[in-house]
């Protein structure tokens, strides 16, 4: 960022409230000095105190860089800070008197503005309170936990958290600091100043979002917040005024909004998905098109943006469903235009990346609190509890139609994934039973599994770590018994001595005891098959009735 800004680099306006506040005000004007010292930049000072001895101690902090603008009325916040951008002749920075910038902060914001993606045009840095937690980390509508306010992610949690310093698109901005490119100045104006306190800000974003200009989210760009020396955390009749004047304005996007009829779905799938969870998204598209529901689904070619996307499925009305991952970015940008977000988790996808905490980090900063989330199982909901604070208002298990039970199957046992010690046990077991044994490492896509059911195995052995049902489904279906080890994920899905044979990881007995089972009792084969095959049937049924009525509660009950 600061190679970027040696070559690119250009000046800026720094807007600073001022309340009386001198001492905090010092320290803000010398944090700028000391880590500007290589931008072009002016500093305006507007006062709202009003009052003659502390104007003239203002004046004098008065240089070539730095203006104090004195009044003679107060005008609260926006209407104080909309008398410095006025007289602002470059970008802007929006900067409460009590914060304390940090080394390479304007750098960050600067960068973030024009060097990401051209319809920046505002960006926010993380603030912190002086003890290192954090005060600022995004805007976010705290819709499901009190959905009369919009709240700051992350509060509390030490600076160093690393969802928190994963950067991204911001759904609106924070007053205390904010970078404006002359650009978004223009399409978007001066801050609403009948907001005496409190919202002021975030109107402000959201009126950026909706003249086209988007807001940002840059960590690297650190600063203190002594937010309670200039605000405190009261909420007063001005600050419940200036939440009530806000709905006014918003509320139809927000609190009230509703989606009329059975809207237009868009399924939207990442580059890196997974192969099998692709097509399983593909049969509930075609079982929602044969009820009638319009449907799509879009193929993206990179994790990032994909702006194809992101402008034609944006028009309220719509429905924009991410599917994995590496959607969530396209599919959120997509709803800022009001459509209505929804992520259909596939399970909670850092699993997956356990030697890669950025990469966690990354997915975990995708779970948006605008999402409404579909979880495959209860334990992805938990998980997903436990790494954000938000909620899963719908649970659906994946499954897909299965083939018709086969009639007849071959002494056969297919074993999936495992260990070489696995591998010899059941070999043992099933050559005592003259049954063959088929090893392979893993499952890629359907066709995979579409090779196993064709050869109708007695047994499959499935001794992989799967986030969903949707695998298991697939091959307890086909017709032989399944046996794996006993997972909290699918309790509820694969049922032992019901559905399949369950044993416990740690014990190698109780595998090769199922698998025995299996090949030589011919009851056990064929109720478990036979219980399995219907089991999968109705969840494959149910699953796109009940994907489709999670997204009509979504578009009906907004909070």
């Amino acid at each position: 960022m600061r190679e970027w800004f040696r070559s690119h680099g250009r000046p800026v306006s720094i807007v600073i409230p001022s309340y009386n506040d001198l001492p905090l005000l010092t320290a803000a004007l010398e944090s700028i000095r000391t880590t500007c010292a290589d931008v072009d930049y002016e500093v305006i000072i507007v006062d709202d105190f009003i009052d003659p001895t502390v104007g003239a101690e203002l004046k004098k902090l008065e240089s070539d860089r730095v203006k104090v603008i004195l009044k003679d009325t107060r005008l609260g916040f926006a209407g104080t800070v909309n008398v410095g951008m006025a007289a602002a002749q470059h970008d802007i920075v929006l900067l409460n008197s009590d914060i304390v910038a940090q080394e390479g902060w304007l750098e960050a914001l600067q960068y973030s503005a024009y060097a990401i993606d051209p319809k920046i045009g505002m960006v926010s840095p993380m603030l912190v309170y002086p003890d290192g937690r954090i005060q600022y980390g995004g805007t976010y509508y705290a819709r499901l936990l009190a959905p009369q306010w919009w709240g700051h992610l992350h509060v509390g949690s030490p600076a160093t958290t690393a969802v928190a310093n994963v950067a991204g698109y911001n759904r609106s901005v924070s007053g205390a600091c904010v970078y404006i490119t002359r650009d978004a100045f223009a399409r978007v104006g001066l801050l609403d100043d009948e907001f005496w306190l409190g919202f002021e800000d975030v109107d402000y974003g959201l009126r950026a979002w909706e003249a086209g200009v988007r807001c940002y989210y840059q960590p690297a760009a650190l600063l203190i917040h002594h937010e309670s020396a200039s605000r405190g955390y009261s909420q007063g009749h001005r600050e419940l005024g200036s939440m009530r004047r806000f709905w006014r304005r918003w509320g139809n996007d927000f609190l009230r909004r509703t989606v009329a009829g059975d809207p237009h779905i868009d399924f939207v799938l990442g580059p890196e998905v997974d192969p099998l969870w692709a097509d399983y998204v593909g049969s509930v598209a075609e079982d929602l098109r044969a009820t009638g529901r319009s449907v799509d689904i879009h193929r993206l070619s990179a994790t990032s943006r994909q702006e194809s996307v992101v402008e034609v499925r944006s028009a309220r009305g719509r429905v924009v469903v991410a599917c994995d991952w590496s959607a969530a970015e396209t599919t959120w940008l997509a709803a800022t235009g009001g459509a209505v977000p929804v992520f259909l988790l596939p399970g909670l996808e850092t699993l997956a990346f356990p030697h890669d905490p950025a990469r966690q980090a990354s997915i975990i900063a995708g779970y948006r609190p605008e999402f409404d989330y579909i979880a495959p199982n209860r334990e992805t909901e938990h998980r997903l509890r436990a790494e954000s604070p938000w909620d899963i208002r719908a649970r659906v298990a994946p499954a897909r139609h299965p083939r018709p039970l086969p009639t007849e199957s071959r002494a056969a046992v297919v074993v999936i994934g495992g260990s070489d010690a696995d591998h010899r046990r059941i070999e043992e077991t099933a050559r005592a039973a003259r049954a063959e044994v088929e090893f392979v490492p893993s499952l890629a896509d359907s066709a995979a599994i579409d090779r196993i059911a064709a050869g109708h195995p007695r047994v499959v052995v499935a001794l992989t770590d799967d986030q969903n049902s949707l695998v298991p489904y697939a091959l307890m279906s086909m017709g032989a018994v399944y046996v794996a080890p006993a997972e909290s994920r699918h309790s509820h899905e694969v049922l032992d001595g019901y559905n399949a044979l369950l044993f416990r990881r740690d014990d190698p007995d109780g595998m090769v005891s199922s698998v025995h089972d299996a090949l030589t009792r011919d009851e056990v084969w064929s109720e478990i098959r036979e219980n399995a095959h219907a089991w999968v049937s109705r969840a494959a049924e149910a699953a796109p009735t009940e994907i489709a009525r999670a997204i009509d509660l979504f578009c009906d009950v907004p909070v």
